[in-house]
């Protein structure tokens, strides 16, 4: 993606971030039913990752009803949805340590609530064989489902916390690269 092209991509997001108060206003009658979400016109997820030696952990955030509709399920805290959801994050959240292809698991998900919105959040782990100095990144969540799909990554690698951003949006399914 060439540089200007990010430089967009990350202006549309601040964008998309400064309106998000207004996605959550009620709607012009006031009125809403309890526990019902508002409508989103935003379909982003937040990635946080960290990385410590040779492990990778990351907490993946996304709107319930976007998971929902990618998977063309009900999400729920049952055991053969939070299933579902594992196999899908495996499947879409890819790294690779040293050029070399890590395979992920997902720890534990749950719902939340941010604001009026449902959420789901998931913790993924990776171990790579030996302390990761170059990190191969792609997130593909729901490119399938919304064709402005954005997934935004945040990488800290401990200790010193050096951070990095990464930007992926619908039809963009390179890998990015990050050397530390």
């Amino acid at each position: 993606m060439s540089i200007a092209r990010r430089r967009g991509a990350w202006r549309s997001i601040l964008l998309a971030a400064a309106s998000v108060a207004v996605l959550g206003a009620a709607p012009p009658s006031g009125r809403r039913a309890r526990g019902a979400a508002v409508p989103h016109d935003l379909h982003i997820t937040n990635t946080r990752m960290v990385i410590e030696g040779a492990v990778v952990v990351a907490r993946v955030r996304m709107f319930r009803d976007d998971l929902q509709k990618a998977l063309k399920r009900t999400v729920t805290d049952s055991a053969a949805s939070k299933s579902a959801v594992a196999a899908y994050l495996t499947q879409n959240v890819l790294l690779t340590a040293e050029g070399v292809k890590l395979n992920g698991e997902v720890l534990d998900s749950g719902g939340d609530v941010d604001g009026d919105q449902p959420i789901w959040w998931a913790l993924m782990q990776w171990k790579a064989p030996k302390p990761v100095t170059t990190l191969g990144v792609r997130v593909h969540l729901m490119f399938d489902a919304f064709a402005d799909q954005q997934n935004t990554v945040l990488v800290a690698r401990q200790p010193g916390d050096e951070r990095r951003g990464l930007y992926f949006q619908a039809g963009d399914r390179a890998e990015q690269v990050l050397k530390f």
